[in-house]
């Protein structure tokens, strides 16, 4: 089962084999890289991909740049094998889409699926495995997210999780409460406050 990250540093593993940040072909193919995955449910127009690459700087020759990055990006995931399980990015008239075996593992998709289950399993009464789901939430959202990098669709995934973070903070107050461990809750409420102490709910836990 690949696993890749975008959050944090990235990286992409299948088995034994690892693709790191570093070996990505440059700042452009992380972005490249990155926008694909957090797209993968379907294609993305070229000129979509170029404006998250280059942003209002795209230059003149920009499909001939583009169709070259991706080249160099397939070959770079290509050191990850081939068949079944490969990832794959597929070229189609005027968009690309990228490939993932089913069973893949995507950390910002894992972080999605943690906050709506963990506030899930609180509205169902289960502090326990609301809280799991909670602390999985808030360990893969406070990696952050392309660091260095302000394009307006990144800014917007920052902002995204961070409320994921919050909502993951507030999630294990609740089920701490819950659990009889006031203590603890104390201690994470606090937590919460600083990372934004102009949220209402932050004050109100």
């Amino acid at each position: 089962m690949p696993r890749i990250y975008v959050c944090g540093r990235l990286a992409i593993e299948a088995g034994d084999l690892l693709v790191r940040e570093d070996d990505l072909p440059g700042r452009q193919g992380r972005l490249l890289w990155t926008y694909l995955t957090l797209h993968r449910r379907g294609p993305i127009g070229r000129l979509d991909l170029a404006e998250a690459i280059w942003s209002d700087a795209i230059p003149d020759a920009w499909d001939t740049s583009l169709s070259a990055l991706a080249s160099r990006l397939r070959r770079t995931l290509a050191a990850l094998g081939s068949g079944q399980e490969a990832i794959s990015i597929r070229g189609e008239q005027g968009r690309y889409a990228l490939r993932l075996p089913a069973t893949a593992f995507v950390d910002w998709e894992r972080a999605r699926e943690a906050i709506h289950e963990a506030d899930r399993q609180v509205f169902l009464g289960n502090p326990g495995a609301a809280l799991s789901e909670a602390r999985v939430a808030m360990e893969i959202a406070a990696r952050g997210f392309l660091p260095g990098e302000n394009a307006p669709w990144i800014l917007g995934q920052r902002d995204v999780l961070r409320d994921i973070h919050l909502r993951a903070c507030e999630r294990t107050v609740e089920a701490e409460l819950t659990r009889g461990n006031v203590a603890i809750a104390e201690t994470e409420a606090r937590q919460l406050l600083a990372l934004d102490p102009l949220r209402e709910a932050s004050y109100r836990w």
